[in-house]
């Protein structure tokens, strides 16, 4: 198992970079992959909301297959911790060590870095009792049942929606912008009835794709 140094407060232990800067500084290096520990590393672990933020992100931007399984697994270990109400983040020794191709990771963070300097212009602490620990349980518990929708082998597309919701839920505990958060349970709600379809179209598709298999091969 790994034990993540003890989590700093929303002003983190590098207060002059913001976030999106926060999450390229770690993601850059020297080697081809970077592991789920050495981003932890050197995020010093700022907070559960940037644990999620990091972990969602590698499923909102393109990704090499397998990628939302391991966030999926991610966001389910730090939102049962967010729950319990834990301070320190611990991690299996197993995922600590899963790893992301540096240049994919980059190259999206890279990509997605406006939309969160987009965001971070207006984000400031307000509606404080929404990040506050009370709410952070309760954000857990949603995080929580994202991360199950991700894990699961959803159709093409399938994982964005939970991903994104997890992520801009992780950047409202980051910023403790309540305002963001409350926008979070929003998209979580429309990422739900989002799955809730593609899992019904492909229910309601598999009937013809298994004629059309046992025709094309001719199975009787």
């Amino acid at each position: 198992m790994t034990n993540i140094p003890p989590i700093s407060d929303a002003s983190g232990p590098h207060p002059g970079l913001s976030t999106s800067d926060l999450l390229l500084a770690a993601a850059r290096g020297e080697s081809e992959r970077v592991t789920v520990a050495e981003i932890l590393d050197a995020l010093d672990a700022r907070a559960f909301g940037l644990a999620t933020l990091i972990f969602a992100i590698p499923s909102v931007i393109p990704m090499p297959p397998g990628v939302p399984t391991v966030v999926g697994i991610a966001l389910l270990i730090v939102s049962v911790q967010m729950v319990m109400g834990r301070q320190e983040l611990w991690l299996p020794k197993f995922l600590s060590k899963q790893g992301f191709p540096r240049k994919a990771l980059v190259s999206g963070f890279e990509k997605i870095k406006p939309q969160l300097e987009f965001v971070e212009k207006f984000a400031r602490p307000r509606l404080l009792a929404l990040t506050g620990k009370a709410a952070t349980i309760l954000i857990g518990v949603v995080i929580m049942i994202m991360a199950i929708v991700l894990i699961l082998p959803l159709p093409p597309g399938g994982n964005f929606p939970p991903a994104l919701a997890c992520a801009v839920l992780g950047m409202g505990l980051v910023e403790r912008d309540g305002v963001i958060v409350l926008v979070g349970l929003v998209v979580t709600v429309a990422a739900s009835v989002a799955v809730y379809f593609l899992i019904a179209l492909l229910i309601g598709a598999l009937p013809g794709i298994t004629n059309w298999f046992a025709s094309a091969f001719d199975f009787s």
